[in-house]
């Protein structure tokens, strides 16, 4: 520690004791053209030994500033030795001169320049206190000396003026000591508080650096969790899509058997739950990269789909569900429709779900600039102690066997997230225990009218559109394939399957006909991924324009993953019902090939 702090010192004081010696040549060298105009009036002939002693203070000075400027001032130790040379010098040749003036002006012209050193050696500097105090010691010792010996060889100094001005010198001295002692108790104190600054800045550092490494660890757990989840998540819905895929074949098959039919109602309704609860796992992961796209929405519209989506499952079980009577439409509201509609749809089916008599009631009401949409229900309702929790991941009230048709309680968690993304949104409630609860959403209104859609949203009305459509389809699993293939056969659609792009090469060897659309899934298991053959089959019919894509896929891929790829595509999910993917590629098939479009003859 003193080691480093004498380091310390000396390199922050470099700079200020050159200066300090600098000063006290320059002061030395003014004094010589005093000596001069002054002794030669008063005695000529001590002119020339009053210049050597000048002289040798001034060499004896000058050659350690010089050695001062460069490394050796940075050294503690060698700049404490040059700084006593400069010293001694200084005060030696002062006691020369006390010896060579005229005793009469001795007192004027020579002794303020002890006061002068004085000041400097203990202020300027920057001496330890015992270094100073030894130093400046010898000097006042053989100040007094010198006096002495005056007066012992009879000169004409008073007694008097040995007592008071080495009283004076000595009380420099003593004065000087004590400012010395204090500059180095500060000069340490703030030693001490840098170094403690800058190892607590270290510590500050490694602490960040291992946080950061940390947070970096956890990043990459969290990136490996995710790619084992999507890859799990896909894996899962494959078998469970073909289940599905395979029971709506089966039921056209078995129209009239109505012991089988009972036991394929079983088996899919197990699987729509499996997939419902698989849907809302990919809702809320989307959720956290999805970009709002706000528009003017038809209030009404989705008011009126919400309504027909949910009718048969609140008669399913046996309770009433009906939107409230108002004498005039709701108006347009400014939002993302796609998310208020889920958000919507979840609110009406955790209502359904916690409802076992009465009914389920949505309604609106107009508050100023905003649109109140109310999901009211005569369920089990909220208790007090549960309200804090309802929105957490995966909390469910009432339902402690994890019964799997309630689903796994992420519905109020995704309406929270929903309220939360899209701009001046929010979501209240309103429960009593055993008695029901109030579920509101609050939108702003839209000054702008909605766009009409063009689309006919019935699901037998879209499907027809497929029928003698020309679909080229692509998944890596067999049983998946085939119940895509009766799905769309069954639509009317003539399809041509393969497992990867290997399996198209025969296919597109011949100048056959351009597919209306391509139907694909993304991860395939060999080769190029999805959106690689799809690339490679319009460059193929690139003389029929872009063709466009479905991607169906069963992995947590956000729509945002595909924004290189060339529109026109749309994503669709594997945990959809048949009945709703065939929808949904009927309606992307209407609202992408215009009627009349042109297309080479089937050969």
């Amino acid at each position: 520690m003193e080691r480093a702090f004498r380091v310390d010192y000396a390199r922050r004081y470099a700079s200020q004791r050159r200066l300090a010696v600098a000063s006290l040549i320059l002061i030395w060298t003014v004094v010589v053209v005093r000596d001069w105009l002054l002794l030669h009036t008063l005695d000529p002939s001590i002119l020339s030994h009053v210049g050597y002693a000048r002289l040798a203070g001034a060499v004896g000075m000058a050659l350690p500033l010089w050695l001062l400027w460069g490394p050796r001032a940075f050294d503690e130790r060698r700049a404490v030795r040059l700084l006593c040379v400069v010293t001694l010098s200084c005060w030696f040749a002062l006691l020369a001169l006390v010896n060579l003036y005229p005793q009469v002006q001795v007192g004027k012209e020579i002794f303020p320049g002890f006061f002068v050193a004085l000041f400097l050696i203990f202020t300027l500097f920057r001496l330890r206190a015992i270094t100073a105090a030894w130093l400046v010691g010898l000097c006042v010792v053989s100040y007094h000396l010198i006096v002495l010996f005056q007066y012992i060889w009879g000169t004409s100094t008073p007694w008097s003026h040995w007592i008071t001005r080495g009283a004076m010198v000595s009380m420099m001295y003593f004065a000087g000591i004590v400012v010395c002692i204090q500059f180095e108790r500060a000069a340490r104190r703030e030693f001490v508080f840098r170094r403690t600054l800058r190892a607590a800045k270290a510590r500050v550092e490694a602490a960040s650096r291992a946080v950061n490494q940390q947070n970096q660890r956890m990043k990459e757990l969290v990136k490996e969790k995710e790619r084992f989840f999507s890859s799990a998540y896909h894996d899962i819905q494959q078998p469970l899509a073909a289940i599905n895929l395979f029971i709506r074949s089966a039921r056209i098959k078995l129209e009239g058997e109505h012991a089988a039919s009972h036991d394929l109602d079983v088996i899919e309704e197990t699987a729509r739950d499996i997939l419902d609860m698989f849907k809302d796992i990919q809702d809320y992961s989307e959720l956290g990269s999805y970009i709002p796209h706000m528009a003017s929405v038809d209030t009404q519209a989705v008011l009126t789909e919400v309504f027909e989506q949910y009718l048969e499952p609140a008669r399913a079980r046996g309770i009433e569900f009906r939107i409230s009577v108002r004498r005039r439409r709701p108006p347009p509201i400014e939002s993302d429709r796609s998310l208020f509609k889920r958000a919507l749809s979840n609110l009406v089916s955790n209502a359904i779900k916690n409802t076992s008599e009465g009914g389920v009631v949505v309604g609106w009401v107009q508050i100023g600039e905003s649109l109140r949409i109310d999901v009211r229900d005569t369920g089990v309702g909220i208790s007090p102690m549960h309200r804090d929790a309802i929105f957490t991941e995966y909390y469910q009230i009432n339902n402690p066997g994890r019964d799997r048709s309630k689903g796994l309680g992420l519905g109020l968690s995704i309406v929270h997230r929903v309220a939360g993304i899209l701009p001046k949104h929010s979501m209240r409630f309103w429960s009593v225990e055993g008695r029901g609860s109030r579920f509101s959403l609050y939108a702003p209104i839209s000054g702008m009218t909605p766009a009409v859609e063009t689309v006919d949203r019935k699901d037998d009305a879209c499907t027809s559109i497929l029928k003698g459509k020309y679909i080229l389809l692509c998944d890596d699993e067999p049983a998946v394939l085939e119940g895509l293939r009766r799905l769309f056969l069954s639509a009317g659609a003539l399809v041509d399957t393969a497992g990867s792009m290997a399996g198209f090469d025969a296919i597109l060897s011949e100048d056959g006909r351009a597919p209306d659309v391509i139907v694909t899934d993304i991860r395939l298991r060999d080769g190029p991924t999805g959106m690689e053959v799809a690339e490679r089959i319009r460059q193929h019919f690139a003389w029929a324009g872009v063709l466009p894509v479905v991607f169906i896929t069963g992995e947590l891929v956000s729509p945002h993953a595909l924004r290189d790829f060339t529109e026109p595509f749309v994503l669709l999910r594997k945990s959809s019902a048949p009945a709703s993917t065939l929808a949904e590629v009927s309606r992307f098939v209407a609202a992408q090939q215009p009627a009349g479009f042109s297309q080479a003859p089937d050969p």
